[in-house]
């Protein structure tokens, strides 16, 4: 009788479970897979169980320098912003806001910085109008003393230029608050300019 074993049955015995078929790879019995399943990618960002990629310095992204809030009083920064276009007659808040900007805030924090001079240059250029116009009135009164005609025309001058620009200066503010609140780098005319230079 020949020695071949029967036709399918590899030596060894048994077929394809333990203790027949092909010997497994050289090197260490096949490829398991790691614990908690898959493969890691190269250089091993996976880690097993642990849900994605963990970000670069363990720990995340440092947040931004004092979390986008201002030093004095922790501040958002577009409510700090709109804080230095109040109305000067809410007792003169917005210079008040505006200097402590200035003062306190670093030369990273642009945004604050410039609304903040912005915003303190605007009262300054309203100041000197305002009294330029008081002066105009006083010179109308005195000049006009001597006819009622002529004094009511020069009140009637004087109260339009005043209330044009009273309106201007508020809707300047108004518009100052909305943009900067918005988080947006709104310039005014000649003084805007300034201000991104200097703060």
């Amino acid at each position: 009788m020949s020695n071949q074993p029967p036709y399918g049955n590899p030596p060894g015995g048994g077929g394809y479970p333990p203790g027949g078929g092909y010997p497994p790879p050289p090197g260490g019995g096949g490829y398991p897979p790691p614990p908690g399943g898959g493969y890691p990618p190269p250089g091993g960002g996976y880690q097993g169980g642990g849900g994605g990629y963990p970000p670069p310095g363990g720990g995340g992204y440092p947040p931004p320098p004092n979390g986008n809030k201002t030093k004095t009083f922790g501040m958002a920064y577009n409510t700090a912003a709109m804080l230095c276009y109040l109305l000067p007659c809410l007792c003169c808040a917005n210079v008040i806001f505006c200097i402590i900007w200035l003062a306190t805030e670093p030369k990273e924090n642009r945004f604050v910085r410039f609304h903040a001079l912005q915003g303190l240059l605007l009262f300054g250029v309203h100041f000197i109008i305002g009294i330029i116009l008081r002066i105009f009135g006083a010179g109308v009164a005195i000049g006009t003393s001597g006819s009622d005609m002529l004094a009511a025309g020069g009140s009637v001058v004087y109260l339009i230029i005043s209330v044009v620009v009273g309106l201007t200066f508020l809707v300047l503010y108004i518009m100052g608050m909305v943009k900067a609140n918005q988080g947006q780098w709104w310039k005014l005319p000649v003084i805007g300019n300034i201000a991104e230079k200097n703060s």
